[in-house]
C-alpha cells in the first residue's frame, strides 16, 4: 500500500522568476509488512499540485466528484495558515490516488510525479554535469519505482535513462551505474510489451559499453545482440539508448 504525506515546506526565492514560491516536500512510502526505511522525497509547488488536479479532473471526472481542492490566490501565499490548509488538500488529493490504480495511470499522474526531476537532469545532461545529472535520475527512479510497478513503462524509461547516462558520460559513470545495468537488465527478462522492447538493443549496447570499460566478461551480452541479429532483429546501427527513450517517451 502506497503512503503519501507532506512532511514540510518551505520559502523559496526564485532566481529565474524573481519571484518566491512555497515549496512542499512529498514523502512517498510503500506500507508492508515491515516499515518502509528508505521513502522517497521530492519537493512541488502549489502549481504542480494544480497540474495534477486539473488533469485528473478532466480524465477521472467521478473518481474526484467529493474531493475539494484550494483555489490559487494572488496575496497570501506565505501565510501559514494558508499553507497548512493547502497541505491537507494536497495530502487528500495523494491519498485518493494511492487507493487508486486508475488516478496513478493517468498521463497527469506520471507527469505529476516525474516531470520536475527529468527536466533538470536533462538540462544537466545537456550541460555535461553528468554526476549531478545521475542523482537527479536516481531520486526519480526510487519514487517511481514505489509509485508503480517494476516493469511498468514509466519505471523501465526511468531505469534505463540512469544507464543511459552512463552511456552519455563516455564511461566516467560505468562504476556507479554498474548495479542499475544489472537490474535493469534483470527487469527485461520477463518483458514483452513491444514498445518497451524498443529500447532493450541500445541498452544492451550501453551494458556492453560499460561492461568493457569496467573490465567485467561481456560475452552473454553480446550473445544475446547476436540472437537477436539472428532472429531478423536490427541490432546495428541503432540510436543510443537516451536517444532511445526520448522517442519512447513520446511514442
Amino acid at each position: 500500500m502506497l503512503r503519501f504525506k507532506i512532511i514540510s515546506s518551505r520559502t523559496v526565492d526564485s532566481s529565474e522568476t524573481e519571484k518566491k514560491f512555497v515549496a512542499y516536500m512529498v514523502q512517498v512510502n510503500r506500507e508492508t509488512d515491515l516499515a518502509d526505511q528508505d521513502p522517497a522525497n521530492v519537493e512541488r509547488r502549489y502549481t504542480h499540485f494544480l497540474d495534477l488536479y486539473n488533469g485528473l479532473k478532466k480524465e477521472q471526472p467521478t473518481l474526484l466528484n467529493n474531493l475539494s481542492f484550494p483555489r490559487k490566490t494572488v496575496v497570501g501565499n506565505f501565510d501559514a495558515n494558508l499553507i497548512s490548509t493547502r497541505c491537507a488538500a494536497f495530502e487528500s488529493l495523494l491519498d485518493l490516488m494511492s487507493n487508486d490504480s486508475r488516478l496513478r495511470d493517468c498521463p497527469a499522474a506520471i507527469t505529476f510525479f516525474q516531470d520536475v526531476e527529468l527536466s533538470e537532469a536533462k538540462r544537466l545532461i545537456n550541460e555535461g554535469k553528468f554526476d549531478q545529472a545521475l542523482s537527479i535520475l536516481e531520486t526519480s527512479f526510487k519514487l517511481l519505482n514505489k509509485v508503480y510497478t517494476d516493469r511498468s513503462r514509466v519505471v523501465l524509461c526511468a531505469l534505463c535513462r540512469i544507464v543511459a547516462c552512463a552511456g552519455a558520460s563516455d564511461g566516467t559513470l560505468a562504476g556507479p551505474v554498474e548495479r542499475w545495468a544489472q537490474l535493469a537488465l534483470r527487469r527485461y527478462e520477463a518483458v514483452s510489451d513491444s514498445d518497451l522492447l524498443l529500447i532493450y538493443i541500445p541498452l544492451l549496447h550501453t551494458c556492453i559499453n560499460i561492461w568493457e570499460t569496467l573490465g567485467r566478461d561481456k560475452s552473454k551480452l553480446v550473445e544475446e545482440l547476436n540472437d537477436l541479429r539472428k532472429r531478423g532483429m536490427k541490432v546495428d546501427s541503432v540510436p543510443t539508448l537516451m536517444e532511445a527513450v526520448d522517442t519512447l517517451d513520446t511514442m
